[in-house]
Formats: structure tokens, sequence, C-alpha cells
């Protein structure tokens, strides 16, 4: 079922759209706490020598072995090698073209590796069925079982090349969690905002920085600039701060919208078993419109930390002046 507000056309802030389109079961499963389906783009091999690294890397070296798009396996580095020479005849002779894109699909902690490589093997044949593509499971040493995959971008038959644009992105995460929920595995594949969240996670480059002890600039100018605003006492939303606020009040209402809407087709229900279902399906819609979370900008959210921070230390140092006239009496 679509969303049942109707905006029209889609009214662009810094060119994010807020048209809202989730179907009724995603928004039921958003709303029941399912966890989300990851999938990201980690990086592009460039040139043979940039595909064989992304290969060796989700290979661990060759440790692991690789599942192509067939079904065959690859085993070890050399096989990987021969590969890449395959796939090398129609790479782009400029230097810096991307050969490969590297994707990750990920899952909850403590899920099954196998209904992963399932749901993992049935993505890429759905959303990759022109292009070759190999993937590894990473699942022993780290908490969420996760594959690897390098798809080949420019595909067999048509001679085109992938573009992955944003849209393409949404579809692919889409497409994993249904093929996981096929596998056993319940997963949800809405926005962040369908959520209530309004922060982007950490990029793998910026996570790499990081461990490293090394703080990236990008982090920098963000503290700076919210130190700034406080100092100075400026609380006033940025544009797309005010676009964020606007559209969680029209998901909140979409929700509600939702709950009415089955509320009215339950009441129609002769099935007592079904009727129940649906209200109850109404009241979990309506509960989370009210207690959804109100998205914060990560400026937003710097500075109301350094704000409970000085009002924590304003009435410490308040208490400790209480403290010693009290002495001093």
């Amino acid at each position: 079922m679509d969303s049942p507000l109707d905006f029209g056309r889609a009214r662009i802030v810094k060119g994010r759209g807020l048209a809202i389109t989730l179907p009724l079961a995603e928004r039921l499963r958003t709303a029941r706490g399912v966890p989300q389906a990851i999938v990201k783009v980690t990086g592009f091999g460039r040139g043979a020598r940039g595909v064989a690294d992304a290969l060796a890397y989700i290979s661990r070296e060759g440790e692991l072995p690789l599942e192509k798009d067939s079904g065959e396996l690859i085993q070890g580095l050399k096989e990987q090698k021969e590969l890449v020479k395959e796939w090398s005849i129609d790479f782009d002779g400029q230097k810096k073209s991307r050969n490969s894109a590297q994707i990750v699909f990920s899952m909850p902690p403590g899920s099954d590796i196998e209904a992963l490589r399932r749901a993992v093997r049935a993505t890429g044949a759905k959303a990759f069925p022109d292009n070759e593509w190999v993937f590894g499971i990473h699942a022993h040493d780290t908490p969420h079982p996760h594959a690897h995959m390098s798809v080949k971008m420019r595909g067999r038959e048509n001679g085109q090349k992938l573009q992955l644009r944003k849209a393409d992105l949404r579809e692919l995460r889409q497409l994993f969690a249904e093929a996981a929920r096929e596998q056993g595995v319940e997963l949800a594949a809405s926005s962040r905002a369908a959520r209530g969240v309004g922060r982007k996670g950490i990029g793998q480059a910026i996570s790499r920085l990081k461990k490293k002890g090394i703080r990236p600039e990008v982090e920098k100018q963000t503290f700076e600039e919210a130190l700034r605003e406080l100092v100075k006492g400026d609380w006033q939303e940025k544009p797309w701060e005010k676009a964020m606020a606007e559209r969680n009040k029209l998901e909140r209402e979409t929700y509600r919208q939702e709950a009415a809407a089955l509320r009215q087709k339950a009441e129609k229900q002769t099935n007592e078993t079904e009727r129940e279902r649906m209200w109850k399906d109404a009241r979990i819609l309506e509960y989370f419109s009210q207690s959804m979370p109100r998205p914060k900008t990560k400026r937003q959210a710097l500075k109301e930390r350094m704000w409970q921070q000085v009002e924590k230390e304003r009435r410490e140092k308040t208490r400790t002046a209480e403290r010693e006239e009290d002495m001093e009496r």
C-alpha cells in the first residue's frame, strides 16, 4: 500500500526530495524495530592492479574462497589472477577508470552464514544479471557477518557500464532485504527519514583514520562550527535542518494515516483473527508515530552535547559555592 498522503511533485531542498514512498509492510517492519539491511559501496577497482587488490582483500590474501556469479569457486591468488586477466580484456584504458565496484552486504550478529551466502547470491543474480561478480564471506572475525562482492562494471552482453546511483543503491538494499527474509532473516530497508535518523553512518575512509588515531578534518570543522555558534548563542536551524524537521513531521503524519486506514479496514473485516492482527498493527504504527526520534545533524547533536556539558559544569560550580557558604555560616 502506498502512503495515503499525496505531496504531488517532490519538493527539493539542496537536491533532496521530500516525497514519501514506502509500502505499508516496510513501515510496519520499521515501526517494529526490525534490523535494517546494510548495503554499502566501499570503493572501486581501477585497472587490473586495483581489481586484483580488491579480490585479495575480499579473500584474505587467497585464504577464503570466492564464489562467482556462475557458482564456480575461485581458490587462491593464482586463480584470482586468472580471473582478473579475463575481466581486464575489456577494461577501460584510462588510469582512473572504474573497472569494478566493491559492495558490502551485512546481516545482524548471530545471523546464519549460509542464509547470508544464499541471500547475497540471489541479490547478485537479480541486481547484476548482465555483469560478472564474485563474493566472499567474512564471518569469524567480526560481530556482523557480511559479504564482500566485487562486480565487474562493464556488462557481458550490452557492454554498458554500471552507474550505481543513489536510487540503484536503495533498490539494492531492498533486494537484499527481500532475499534475506526469504532465507529466514528478517531485515527492513527503510530510509533514515522513515526511521527518524538524521545522521549518516561513519564512512569507511573516516573510520580508518579514526582507528589510526587521526581526527578527520571534516570532524574538526564541524566541532569548530558548533563551538562558534554555541559561544554566540546561535541556535538557528540551517535550511537543510529545517527541511529534515519538516520531513520528520510528514513521516509521523504518514504513520498516523496508515494506522487510521488500517483501523477502517479492520472494522470491515469479518475474520476475527485477521481483524485483531490489523488492530494490533495499527497500534504499532500509531505508537511509532508518537515515539519516532527527531533527527539531528552532527552539528546539532554536537552543539547540544557541548551545551549539556556547560550546564553540568555550571551546576557543579553553583553547588560547590553553596556548600562553601554553608560552611562559612
